[in-house]
C-alpha cells in the first residue's frame, strides 16, 4: 500500500502542466488535465476486466449456493422421513439379529457408521432392505452437498476478498485522477476570478477618472442674446473603452459536451468494461454497462432531455429515467443521491447534473458505480458499451 500510495503521489505532482507551476494557466491546461483523467480509464482496463469476471464469478457462485441450499433443506426432510421409516426396520432386525446387533442401529450420526451388508440386510425384509439402501443412499448425497456447500462458501470468500482489493485499487486510481483535475480546475478558476476582479477595478477607476474630469472642464458662455439673456453650453463629453482592457469567460468545472451534443453520463474519472449479458443475481442477465467512479462523483444527462421517472428502492436502488430530445432513453441506477431540486419533467442540457455516483439497492456489496442503460427509441435495452466508450473513455 505504501509504494502504491507513494507512486500515487509522484503522478500527481509530474502531471501537474508547466503553466501551473509558473502560476499561469489557460483553458487549453484544464483541457487536459480532463483528458488524462479520462485516460485513467484506459490505463484501468486489465484489473477492470479481472474485477467484472469476478463479479459475474460472485454471482455464479451465489446462484449455485441457493440451489445447494434448497437441495440440502430438501434433502434433511426426506433423511428425517426416511430414518423413521429405517427405526422400524431397525425393530424388525432386533427380533431376527438379536439385541446386540439392532442395538448399533441406534444412536449412531449416520446408518453409513453400521456395516449394514455385513449380515443385517440380509435378515431385513424386502420392503426393510429398500428403506435401509434408501437411507444410505441419502446419506452419501447429503454428505456430499454439504461437501460441495462448504467449498462454494470458501469460495464466495475468496472471490470477496479479491473483490475489495480489486475495488480499493480502482477506486484508488480513480480518485487520484479526480484530485489533479480539480487542483488545475481550481486554480484556473482562482486565477480567472482574480483576472476579472482586476479588470472590474481598472473599469472602476476609469470612470472615476472620467466624472472628475468632467466636473473641473470650465464651461463656455455664448454671446448675450438680444434680449440680453446668455446661455451656458457643456463641452461635449466622449467615452472610450482601453483596448488593453479585455473580459474572460471562465469555463465551468464541467467539461463541454462532446461534438454532437452528448457528455459521457459520469463526469469524473471512470473505468468500465463491456459487461453485456454477464449474469447477475437472481438468474438475470445484464442489460446495462456498469460505469466505476468514486462515490458522490457527478453523474450527468447524457443529451439534453427531460427526467421523465425518479424511484427510490428495489433493485436499482436510486434511480432516473432521462428521455433525451433524441426520442432515445437513459436508465441510471445505484445513484448515491438525486442532484438538489431534480424533479420529474425537469429538462436538462447534455451534461446537466442529476446526482452522483453510489451504490444503493443490489450493489451494496459492489464497487461504487453507475449502471447506465441505452433504450434507443424508448424501446428495449441494447449494449451501451460501444455509446459510453466513445463519450468517456
Amino acid at each position: 500500500m505504501k509504494r502504491l500510495a507513494a507512486a500515487l503521489a509522484f503522478l500527481l505532482l509530474a502531471t501537474v502542466p508547466a503553466s501551473a507551476q509558473t502560476g499561469e494557466l489557460t483553458p487549453a491546461d484544464v483541457a487536459a488535465a480532463d483528458a488524462r483523467r479520462r485516460e485513467v480509464g484506459a490505463e484501468l482496463t486489465e484489473i477492470t476486466a479481472e474485477y467484472d469476471r469476478n463479479i459475474s464469478r460472485a454471482f455464479e457462485i451465489e446462484t449455485d449456493l441457493d440451489t445447494l441450499s434448497a437441495s440440502l433443506s430438501v434433502a434433511e426432510r426426506e433423511l428425517a422421513t426416511t430414518r423413521v421409516a429405517a427405526q422400524e426396520v431397525a425393530l424388525e432386525l432386533y427380533m431376527s439379529a438379536g439385541s446386540r446387533g439392532a442395538q448399533n442401529l441406534f444412536g449412531l450420526s449416520s446408518i453409513t457408521e453400521v456395516p449394514l451388508r455385513n449380515g443385517y440386510l440380509a435378515v431385513a425384509s424386502d420392503d426393510g432392505s429398500a428403506v435401509l439402501e434408501r437411507l444410505l443412499a441419502l446419506e452419501a448425497s447429503y454428505q456430499d452437498q454439504n461437501t460441495r456447500l462448504t467449498e462454494a462458501l470458501q469460495a464466495q470468500a475468496a472471490a470477496n476478498a479479491d473483490l475489495e482489493t480489486q475495488a480499493a485499487t480502482i477506486l484508488a486510481r480513480l480518485d487520484a485522477a479526480n484530485a489533479e483535475y480539480d487542483k488545475v480546475a481550481a486554480a484556473y478558476q482562482q486565477q480567472e476570478e482574480a483576472r476579472r476582479q482586476r479588470e472590474e477595478e481598472e473599469r472602476l477607476r476609469r470612470e472615476e477618472a472620467a466624472r472628475s474630469a468632467t466636473s473641473t472642464t470650465t464651461t463656455t458662455t455664448v454671446a448675450a442674446a438680444p434680449d440680453g439673456t446668455t446661455t451656458t453650453v457643456p463641452p461635449d463629453v466622449t467615452t472610450t473603452t482601453d483596448p488593453g482592457v479585455t473580459t474572460t469567460t471562465v469555463p465551468s468545472d464541467d467539461p463541454e459536451p462532446p461534438a454532437g451534443g452528448m457528455a459521457c453520463p459520469v463526469n469524473g474519472a471512470v473505468t468500465f468494461t463491456d459487461t453485456w449479458g454477464a449474469p447477475r443475481s437472481g438468474g438475470r442477465f445484464h442489460e446495462g454497462v456498469d460505469i466505476i467512479a468514486v462515490r458522490g462523483t457527478p453523474v450527468v444527462a447524457v443529451e439534453s432531455g427531460t427526467v421523465k421517472r425518479m424511484g427510490n428502492g428495489g433493485l436499482g436502488g436510486i434511480t432516473v429515467w432521462l428521455r433525451g430530445d433524441s426520442g432515445d432513453e437513459y436508465y441510471y441506477a445505484h445513484l448515491d443521491g438525486w442532484a438538489s431540486g431534480l424533479a420529474v419533467g425537469q429538462h436538462l442540457p447534455a451534461g446537466g447534473l442529476l446526482g452522483y455516483v453510489g451504490n444503493t439497492g443490489n450493489a451494496a456489496y459492489t464497487v461504487t458505480h453507475l449502471h447506465f442503460e441505452f433504450h434507443p427509441g424508448g424501446g428495449g435495452a441494447v449494449n451501451p458499451y460501444p455509446l459510453a466508450a466513445s463519450l468517456c473513455l
